[in-house]
């Protein structure tokens, strides 16, 4: 059995990729959690002595809670404007020795034993290799073959490395 798709990677699947990497780590849980302190923090100040005492508050507030994700699109668009990869569609096909990658004439097949953990996120299911290499299929791109990708990872991966809730 062989599931084929293309994928042309947008500043939006990036995205959803960096949002996922950043706020699924503890320092990516902590910014947000240290933004609504120092907002609480600052509505308070604000409260009890003024727009000024709230400033530094409000600062650091703005820094974790708009900055930091602001950043985040910014460095979504580079990447996919920037990486030579992300100029044309990529062609993949999940099959019973891994997932193959081509484009144009260049061709690369990661084993299934290659992938250290499988997630998917509310656009796209990603395969990472280790901490920084991933694959990333976007939802909409597989389109009606979502649910045999889902099936293909969840028979040829270990369980313990399949993070997917569940098949739609």
């Amino acid at each position: 059995m062989s599931v084929k798709f293309t994928v042309k990677m947008t500043e939006e699947y990036m995205y959803d990729f960096f949002l996922y990497n950043t706020y699924t780590s503890i320092s990516g849980i902590l910014g947000p959690v240290l933004g609504v302190i120092a907002l609480m923090m600052a509505v308070n100040s604000y409260m009890n002595s003024g727009f000024t005492a709230a400033m530094p508050g409000l600062l650091v507030a703005i820094l974790f809670l708009v900055i930091s994700p602001v950043q985040l699109k910014s460095r979504a668009k580079m990447q996919v404007q920037q990486s030579e990869m992300f100029k044309k569609p990529l062609e993949y096909e999940f099959n019973e020795a891994g997932v193959t990658v081509r484009q144009d004439e260049l061709e690369a097949v990661n084993e299934w034993s290659d992938f250290a953990k499988a997630v998917s996120t509310q656009k796209s299911v990603i395969l990472y290799l280790n901490r920084v290499r991933a694959l990333i299929f976007p939802k909409e791109c597989m389109g009606e073959q979502y649910e045999e990708v889902l099936k293909m990872i969840h028979t040829h991966m270990q369980p313990s490395k399949v993070k997917i809730r569940h098949i739609h």
